[in-house]
């Protein structure tokens, strides 16, 4: 397999690279355990996951993904400046995970808390994207949520800042694009990650409870209008009273439920992606040859509010 000339996320153009065209994925479904004013929550995180990573590198997983703020906890809220990673240099809890990657040769995904690295102190949701020759980059949350669902009241504008850019990132995987949770809820999102040559999408959620029907139908068109493979793999368990269901899953580039992780309960769900099957959906949808970006511009256009 060709090295990738520069592995950091870009913008642009994707690089040219020898990718393999099958790639296995293994969601680790897993509960998480939040931080109070005297419990890091990430050594106990981090143990389930090195285990993780190693039961699916025997199955023989290229990439193992974790859910939304995995490692921290979704729901440490207040105590996230306690316990949010250090990026750079990374910190013990990241290094791990970095070391975990380069002896089973698979690449990471997992969500967790970060510190910005400009501004200290500003805190975002995050997913890093780790391969075995180290840290590739860092996905930060741009839709921050503030909505009441079905057994609590996200509040997460209080905690974490937005991320300001929609990267995709090169691996010898193929190029990923990743976002979080309610980033799904803006078509835009995956849109732009698709044109900027994705060979497939994932998410990192915290599914909650009250949204098992909006999940089953978004993932069905985020994958079908894009003609690409939508990956969402999610925390399982009870936070602080809001229950996340789970329900991980994979979906094909034609929309087919191909994997399905389990409703409120532990699971690890393992899945081959055949890349080349992208090009099956769009030359038979023509989804992409038939825009129009010039009718769409009021998309960009900010709206004032009132």
């Amino acid at each position: 397999m060709a090295a990738i000339e520069s592995p950091s996320a870009g913008p642009g153009v994707r690089t040219e690279r020898s990718a393999p065209r099958t790639v296995r994925v293994a969601l680790v479904q897993s509960r998480s355990e939040v931080g109070t004013e005297t419990h890091d929550p990430r050594d106990g995180n981090l143990d389930r996951a090195l285990s993780a990573i190693e039961h699916a590198a025997a199955a023989g997983a290229d990439l193992v993904v974790f859910g939304e703020m995995y490692l921290s906890g979704y729901r440490t809220d207040e105590w996230l400046h306690r316990y949010a990673s250090v990026l750079d240099p990374p910190d013990r809890h990241v290094s791990s995970m970095i070391d975990a990657a380069a002896r089973h040769r698979v690449h990471l995904i997992a969500g967790i808390g970060t510190f910005g690295g400009v501004v200290p102190g500003d805190v975002y949701n995050s997913a890093v994207v780790i391969g075995p020759g180290g840290l590739i980059g860092v996905y930060r949350k741009a839709h921050v949520g503030a909505f009441i669902y079905s057994e609590g009241v996200s509040q997460e504008r209080c905690f974490y800042s937005p991320g300001r850019d929609i990267p995709v990132f090169d691996t010898d995987l193929g190029c990923i694009g990743v976002h979080i949770c309610y980033d799904i809820h803006f078509p835009e999102v995956a849109r732009v990650q698709a044109l900027k040559g994705a060979d497939f999408l994932v998410n990192v959620s915290a599914s909650a409870g009250g949204f098992e029907d909006f999940w089953t139908h978004a993932l069905y068109m985020r994958a079908s209008e894009n003609g690409i493979w939508y990956v969402v793999c999610s925390v399982v368990g009870v936070q602080r009273g809001d229950r996340l269901f789970g329900g991980s899953r994979v979906i094909s580039p034609a929309g087919e439920v191909v994997a399905q992780g389990a409703i409120d309960a532990e699971d690890v769900v393992v899945a081959d992606l055949d890349l080349d099957a992208m090009r099956t959906a769009r030359s038979t949808s023509h989804h992409f040859s038939a825009r129009n970006p010039e009718l769409y511009r009021a998309i960009a256009e900010p709206v004032p509010y009132p």
